[in-house]
């Protein structure tokens, strides 16, 4: 027996509810959110002239705080897709903040590959995906390991890369801070985009690492050195 004609309309004709329910929201909280970060973190972009007005996107950017998402919301002048990791639906919590958002959870061990296919394809009709390729927030406000998986959303899309350094994130609320501090400043910096097509995995995570840096990214310091042992005398 053969499935009737529309029988899938339900579950698309709720996949673009969801899409126009985001956009709705995301357009609706954006000035609220970008005056709040103005009056208490003097919140400072540059460089958003280097975000693709139209076409698909991959966005890398580091991850300080739980500030992060809507950072890179109101400084992109994009629509975008979020990619949380797919553990946070269980929490309460969790679900009555994104409900209503567009979103593509992602598993952490990287086996998703439908969630995978599903970032390919919405990036290559055109649409901006933000990636945290640190995986976590940082615990010292440094730039921790990129991991490459960016790389196979933007080369078989294929879309450019743009990468997004948020500084004072991590000040303003760090991970172990139930509540933010205001008054921490809080900059953003955006690089040109850039492909990633021609480049292999650990390449590409290079590449992201040294635009992140070059935009002023900071790195974990190193270990101070042993103080030398003091010199035999000589006779």
């Amino acid at each position: 027996m053969t499935e009737p004609a529309g029988s899938n309309l339900p579950s698309r004709r709720t996949g673009r509810f969801i899409k126009a329910l985001s956009r709705t929201l995301h357009f609706t909280f954006k000035q609220p959110l970008r005056l709040y970060f103005l009056l208490f973190h003097g919140l400072r972009v540059e460089g958003a002239r280097h975000c693709p007005r139209k076409g698909g996107c991959v966005v890398v950017s580091n991850h300080q705080s739980f500030y992060d998402p809507p950072l890179v919301g109101v400084a992109l002048p994009r629509m975008l897709i979020y990619t949380p990791r797919a553990s946070l639906k269980t929490s309460w919590f969790y679900r009555i903040v994104t409900r209503g958002l567009d979103l593509e959870p992602v598993a952490r061990d990287g086996r998703d590959v439908g969630a995978a296919r599903r970032m390919i394809e919405r990036v290559r009709d055109g649409e901006v995906l933000v990636l945290f390729p640190e995986q976590t927030r940082t615990r010292d406000g440094s730039l921790g390991t990129i991991s490459p998986g960016f790389h196979m959303i933007a080369a078989h899309a294929p879309a450019p890369v743009l990468p997004v350094l948020i500084e004072g994130a991590f000040e303003a609320w760090p991970r172990t801070d139930k509540r933010p501090h205001w008054g921490r400043r809080i900059r953003i910096r955006v690089g040109p985009p850039f492909e990633v097509k021609g480049l292999k995995r650990d390449e590409a995570a290079k590449r992201v690492e040294a635009a992140l840096l070059a935009l002023g990214a900071k790195t974990r310091a190193a270990a101070p050195a042993e103080p030398a042992a003091p010199a035999e005398p000589t006779h």
